[in-house]
């Protein structure tokens, strides 16, 4: 029995360690006039979350970090700044790659990190309302090696 309520406590502790699913239809109040922040989304402020969207394609993107949006974009930042981006793109900020150019990826992404709301600015002024901070990136363990009979090699 007390093996059971081990192995029970180990599974809450790593299921509460899960980033919080996030998805673009969860940020705003649904049949608000404005753009309110819903109660999720203000829940989940400072927690691990995970959101899945699509790299925005912008000609000069922000040094160490991305836009992520629901839905494929091009941005052409003269002189409108990140106005062609949806009002749900979110600042994705890479801290292992400051003042760096993070290249465009196509196709849809998944991004796991702390998610932050309010107002603050990028280091090149912009605002960024919405901002995820990437978790660092953790070594893929290597494959299992296997003999011949089939079975793990230690």
């Amino acid at each position: 029995m007390t093996g059971n309520l081990a192995a029970v406590a180990l599974a809450v502790v790593v299921a509460a360690a899960d980033p919080a699913p996030l998805a673009f239809s969860e940020y705003f109040r649904a049949g608000s006039a404005r753009l309110e922040p819903s109660a999720k989304l203000l829940a989940l402020d400072g927690q691990h979350v995970r959101l899945t969207g699509f790299m925005a394609h912008m000609e000069d993107g922000p040094s160490g970090a991305f836009y992520l949006a629901s839905r494929p974009v091009a941005c052409d930042e003269g002189g409108a700044g990140t106005g062609d981006l949806p009002p749900d793109a979110v600042l994705i900020v890479v801290p292992w790659a400051a003042g760096a150019e993070i290249p465009f990826l196509a196709g849809p992404l998944e991004v796991v990190g702390v998610l932050h709301l309010g107002p603050a600015t990028r280091p090149d002024g912009a605002p960024a309302r919405i901002r995820i901070v990437l978790d660092p990136p953790t070594a893929k363990s290597a494959a299992p090696k296997v003999n011949n009979e089939g079975g793990e090699v230690p």
